[in-house]
Formats: structure tokens, C-alpha cells, sequence
């Protein structure tokens, strides 16, 4: 997990839990350490922002897509807010972030409040069953 602003409280909770919290350095890096991990028999999630995901490109190809290993990612989605509150400018992030993956070939469901909950057995069950990586997108502020 790379936590930013709007998972920070997500954060807390997992790093309070007894949840294993790898925090990498970079992005690209928590591709490869999740793709180890699955390797070694573990499920892991990787938690980043649209912005890190853009970044970790390179490293999502060769270690998820070529490889064909079900990462499972919750991308939170940077401009998100401003973007839907009409703000302008838009941040260019929020605007690539579902193209970006679909140019990728990852589904992807949208986590925006409680009642899409079930998004994230979708993502875990069509990466697991395609052995692909699959991803939420999440514009919500995680709460205690």
C-alpha cells in the first residue's frame, strides 16, 4: 500500500490489523512485490493512486499482464472529487484513469460508497478466475 489523502484512513485501519502492510517505496515496486507475493501462494491487494498506477505501467506489464497473475488493485481515483463538484481545471488524472486501464485490458468496477461494497468480490473473483489483474477505482474518502 501507497497511501495518499483519501486511503490514509484505510491505512490506519489495516496497519492496526493483523493484516500483513508492506509499504514499498514506488509504485512500480508494490506491482512486483504483489506479484512475488501471489507467486509465494499469498492473495495480496495492491492499494495505490491513479497516479502511481500511470507510473507503475511499465512494471503492471511485465509483471501482471505478461505473466498473466491476478493482481488485484484498488486505484484511488486523484480529481475524482473536483472533476464531479465541477471544479476546473479537471485534474488530468481523473480523466485518464478508466481509459488508461481499459487501453490496459483491466476491469474495473467503481467503489464510490458502501452500497458498491461488492464491487471488490467482483474485482477478487474476475482476477482470480481470468488470472489477469482486475481493479476498483475509488473516488471515496475512506471513514473510520
Amino acid at each position: 500500500m501507497i497511501p495518499d489523502g483519501e486511503s490514509r484512513l484505510l491505512y490506519d485501519a489495516v496497519r492496526s490489523s493483523a493484516l500483513a502492510l508492506i509499504t514499498p517505496c514506488r509504485e512500480g515496486e508494490a506491482i512486483a512485490i504483489a506479484a512475488g507475493l501471489w507467486t509465494g501462494g499469498e492473495k495480496p491487494l495492491v492499494v495505490l493512486q491513479n497516479t502511481g498506477l500511470m507510473e507503475a505501467g511499465d512494471a503492471l506489464r511485465g509483471c501482471g499482464l505478461g505473466p498473466r497473475v491476478p493482481l488485484r488493485l484498488m486505484v484511488g481515483w486523484r480529481g475524482y472529487g473536483g472533476a464531479t463538484a465541477g471544479r476546473t481545471p479537471i485534474d488530468s488524472a481523473y480523466t485518464y484513469t478508466e481509459p488508461l486501464l481499459a487501453a490496459w485490458g483491466i476491469p474495473c468496477w467503481r467503489l464510490m460508497g458502501d452500497e458498491d461494497l461488492p464491487a471488490l468480490a467482483t474485482m477478487d473473483r474476475t482476477a482470480e478466475e481470468t488470472s489477469l489483474p482486475a481493479a476498483v477505482v475509488t473516488g471515496w474518502a475512506f471513514r473510520p
